[in-house]
């Protein structure tokens, strides 16, 4: 291993001539430049605007499009995707009789008979008799 003092002892570095007379000018310009006053935006509201208030937008617009409900369905579709079973169940469980379902939807005598019509027309293809349906709902009334 060799020792620190078997290292030669030469200058392998050079400077330039006259290199240290020109520093401090050199320096002092660096200075002036950098002071000098930097061209800014004609607002500095506007600085904020997009330093902090077009993050924040776009994160709440973000926010909004996956947080936001879908689309509601109408009462027509909802009411559709409920099996016609539980529908009859609910209603013969509830005290809701036939003149009030028709006071709240606010149905006339031509849509009342034309439900009539559809559901009887129903009732007679899986093999029920409308007119024995009938006289049971009239009893229960």
């Amino acid at each position: 291993m060799k020792k620190l003092d078997d290292i030669p002892k030469e200058n392998i570095f050079e400077v330039p001539e006259g290199y240290f007379d020109r520093l401090p000018l050199r320096i002092q310009a660096r200075i002036e430049q950098s002071s000098a006053p930097k061209t800014r935006l004609a607002f500095p509201a506007w600085r904020l605007t997009f330093r902090y208030a077009v993050p924040v937008a776009a994160v709440i617009l973000v926010a909004m499009f996956f947080l936001m409900p879908k689309q509601v369905k109408n009462t027509e579709d909802l009411l559709a995707e409920i099996a016609s079973e539980h529908l009859i169940a609910y209603l013969h469980e509830s005290d809701i009789t036939e003149s009030d379902l028709l006071e709240i939807l606010k149905f006339d005598e031509t849509d009342a008979d034309s439900l009539n019509l559809h559901v009887g027309s129903q009732f007679i293809i899986k093999g029920i008799d409308i007119m024995e349906l009938k006289s049971e709902l009239e009893n229960e009334l």
